[in-house]
Formats: C-alpha cells, sequence, structure tokens
C-alpha cells in the first residue's frame, strides 16, 4: 500500500513544475493560488492479530475446615520375652515368745530371830547325854506360851524331829525347848527353824545352821529365839 502512495505523490510534484515553466510562455493568466497538498500521513495498518482466547480464570475452591492433625500415637512397646517369676520364699519362722521371767517368789516375812547361837560344851558319850537346848521369846524379851510355836531340828544323825515350846511332857517352862540324844551319839551339824507346828511346819524363822566344828561336842545349849 505504501509504493502505491509514494509515486502519486511525485506526479503531482513534477506537474506542477512543468506548468510553472510552460505557463510563463504562454498568455499570461492568473497565477492560481498554491494549494498547498496536506501531507498524507501514512496511517499504520494495524494487522488484527486474533484475539486471544482468555483463559478461565480459576474458580476458587471453596475453603475447607482445616483437617486437625492426626494425633500421633506413641509406638506400642515390644513386650519382651516373660520375665520370669521368682519363687517366693516360705515366710522366715515367727521367733517364739521368750517365756516371761519367772516372777520371783517373795520372801516370807519371818516373825522370829536366831538372836544368840548355842554354847558348845564337851560331853563325851558314857559320861553324859547330849541335847540340844533353849528358849523362845516374845518381842519384850519374856518366854513365849506353851505350845505356841515349835522348833524344828534337822540333824544328819538322829534326822528330823520337833519339840513344841514349854511342852509339858518333856518337863518344859513356858518358852522352852529341848532336844535329847536318844542313844547317846552328838548331833553333828544340825540345823534349828522356828514353825507353827509339827502338824503344819510353816517357817517363822530362817533356817539356822549350827554345830559346825564343835559338832563334836555333846552339850549344845543357851539358843534363844526372839519375836520381832
Amino acid at each position: 500500500m505504501a509504493f502505491l502512495i509514494w509515486p502519486v505523490l511525485a506526479a503531482m510534484l513534477l506537474g506542477c513544475s512543468f506548468g510553472g515553466l510552460f505557463g510563463q510562455q504562454a498568455a499570461a493568466s492568473p497565477t492560481p493560488t498554491k494549494t498547498f497538498v496536506p501531507t498524507f500521513t501514512a496511517t499504520p495498518i494495524v494487522v488484527a492479530s486474533p484475539t486471544d482466547t482468555p483463559e478461565p480464570t480459576s474458580t476458587p475452591m471453596p475453603t475447607e475446615p482445616p483437617v486437625p492433625p492426626t494425633p500421633t500415637e506413641p509406638p506400642t512397646p515390644t513386650v519382651g520375652p516373660p520375665t520370669s517369676t521368682s519363687t517366693p520364699r516360705p515366710p522366715a519362722p515367727t521367733a517364739t515368745p521368750k517365756p516371761p521371767a519367772p516372777t520371783k517368789t517373795p520372801q516370807p516375812v519371818y516373825e522370829y530371830d536366831l538372836i544368840q547361837e548355842p554354847h558348845k560344851d564337851f560331853c563325851h558319850p558314857g559320861y553324859c547325854i547330849p541335847e540340844i537346848s533353849g528358849d523362845v521369846l516374845d518381842a519384850q524379851g519374856n518366854p513365849v506360851d506353851r505350845y505356841l510355836v515349835t522348833i524344828k531340828l534337822d540333824s544328819p544323825v538322829h534326822g528330823v524331829k520337833y519339840c513344841a515350846v514349854g511342852d509339858e511332857a518333856k518337863m518344859l517352862q513356858a518358852g522352852q525347848f529341848k532336844f535329847v540324844s536318844p542313844d547317846g551319839q552328838v548331833f553333828g551339824g544340825y540345823t534349828l527353824t522356828v514353825v507353827r507346828s509339827q502338824g503344819d511346819p510353816t517357817p517363822l524363822s530362817q533356817t539356822y545352821s549350827l554345830g559346825g566344828s564343835s559338832a563334836a561336842k555333846g552339850q549344845h545349849t543357851g539358843v534363844i529365839f526372839r519375836h520381832k
């Protein structure tokens, strides 16, 4: 299209030039007013490009509520081999409780004490009869009543004998006691104890060991027991 415009424009310009030359020679004619041909501005041809098909606008997907994360479960512990169960030991035997300490038997409260041991006089068998004699006094120092108490004698030679204090059959006064050797032999090492009676030999005094190194002597006299 541009190639056709330019020859037309050139012919128009040349025609004006030749007309001026030949007009001077011809009869004078009024000079025409120059008419300026407007400069032709080539209109650019816009080649229409094919219309691009608009890409479809993506429709936003509806917003879904966030899915909560799945809780992670701890791994299941691996069960090991079964633990050997120890056999329970039998319970220790219960210690046998010790028996309670024996209760001490309270000592009896004796009513009489030996306040005088016997006098030992030599008495050779055959010349005299060995004997053991003495007295039992009350708390005031007076002879006790007849048969109130009894003296128990234990001799390795003559055995156990009893003498009631003041025994009239032995011609004894109140408070007196006497043991006479039945065969003339000495009594040896003997013991004396104040008891209630021959039928109730509850001790009313300690048991006193007498005789000792003088056991060979036949006469043991002057023994005294006194009430407390």
